[in-house]
């Protein structure tokens, strides 16, 4: 593709912190940011001296590039090994990038994972950091955006008296604990044929060797982690459950993989999208699933790598929003082209722009269908 602008601003995201929007070829990519952010994720702030980098970046314009040579030159042009100088400036040019080329969409749609209940670091009373719900049985993507939207509501109607707002990512905070929280869902859950996971983000619980989970009064070693996380598993009959250690523990990450087969255990802050990390993580059967989300990684280019690396290893690449997000929906098409069989991107506020996009595309794309689980 021949670049034909580039030009670089500064807005905000959902959490009014400034991030990035690049527009290339008057089409426009914008940079997310994570609250539970992992120690390997590439720098996604806004860089000091905006106007010098766009500059340095409008030096590309008139050439004829692809999506691999145009991020290749972002890393250039940073010369770091954690885009620590251009930040936010990579990812946002990227999906610009992208979105100016187009496209190559496949036919096959994500179930939506979305965050009806939420903790952590994203705001709420639970440690656990999202209470997800998985509409397995919906036959279309917007059957499936309904019924999750119906548990929603139900949720926030039933236990009225109990929430006490949204946090960062829309999703409900209320006065509950961990365990009356999974209980409450799993009631409304099962009335729509919906299936549970969970964001346990347990490396923000990780502390001086033991999980601290204040919510429910617990410090736990790492072997009762494992037997607290099988529980769960087996109470609420899982399908999802991310992070369930620490960032650095591959060991247990593969103990829980090896004992549940039909569980997906995604690594997020295990993985933050980097093949190197998958690469260990395969070798040491940690998880079956990962987190993809472009901005940990920085580009694009770099992403569709480590996706393909997991497809590779019948991984299964769940692409997913940030809790500092935008309108943005480059990853709803990314979804798409990659073959994501699932996209966590909440159920309200900013992020429903990419559950509207792949509703859109559901409608203008021949042949579509849901994955089959």
């Amino acid at each position: 593709m021949k670049i034909d602008s580039i030009q670089l601003r500064e807005i905000i995201d959902s959490r009014t912190k400034p991030t990035v929007e690049a527009e290339i070829n008057r089409c426009t990519g914008k940079a997310p940011s994570g609250a539970s952010t992992g120690r390997h994720e590439v720098n996604c702030s806004v860089p000091e001296h905006l106007d010098a980098t766009e500059e340095l970046l409008k030096k590309l314009e008139d050439r004829d590039m692809s999506q691999e040579d145009f991020d290749g030159k972002l890393k250039e042009l940073d010369d770091t090994d954690d885009f620590s100088r251009i930040g936010a400036v990579s990812i946002a040019s990227s999906f610009a990038f992208k979105n100016a080329a187009g496209f190559d969409h496949g036919n096959q749609f994500p179930y939506p994972l979305s965050n009806v209940v939420g903790g952590g670091e994203h705001g709420g009373n639970t440690a656990i950091q999202e209470f997800l719900v998985v509409p397995v049985n919906a036959e279309s993507f917007p059957e499936a955006v309904k019924t999750n939207t119906k548990i929603y509501l139900e949720l926030k109607e039933r236990y009225s008296q109990k929430v006490k707002g949204m946090n960062d990512e829309g999703a409900l905070i209320t006065s509950m604990d961990d365990e009356q929280t999974l209980k409450a869902v799993k009631k409304v859950a099962d009335k729509y044929d919906a299936r549970l996971g969970l964001d346990i983000a347990a490396g923000e619980l990780y502390r001086d060797g033991k999980y601290r989970i204040d919510s429910m009064r617990q410090d736990l070693e790492p072997k009762e982690m494992l037997k607290f996380v099988q529980k769960l598993i087996d109470e609420f009959d899982l399908l999802y459950v991310e992070d369930p250690f620490d960032q650095e523990d591959f060991r247990m990450h593969a103990k829980l993989t090896k004992k549940n087969p039909d569980v997906l255990v995604c690594g997020d802050d295990l993985f933050t999208t980097n093949k190197e990390r998958l690469q260990e993580g395969i070798d040491n059967g940690a998880c079956n699933s990962l987190i993809v989300k472009p901005n940990q990684i920085g580009t694009v280019s770099d992403a569709k790598e480590t996706v393909e690396l997991a497809k590779e290893n019948d991984y299964t690449p769940v692409i997913s929003h940030r809790s500092g997000e935008t309108c943005d929906s480059t990853i709803s098409h990314l979804a798409l082209e990659w073959g994501c069989p699932f996209i966590k991107a909440g159920i309200a506020d900013i992020r429903i722009a990419k559950l509207n996009r792949l509703i859109r595309l559901w409608d203008e794309i021949d042949g579509v269908e849901m994955y089959s689980l």
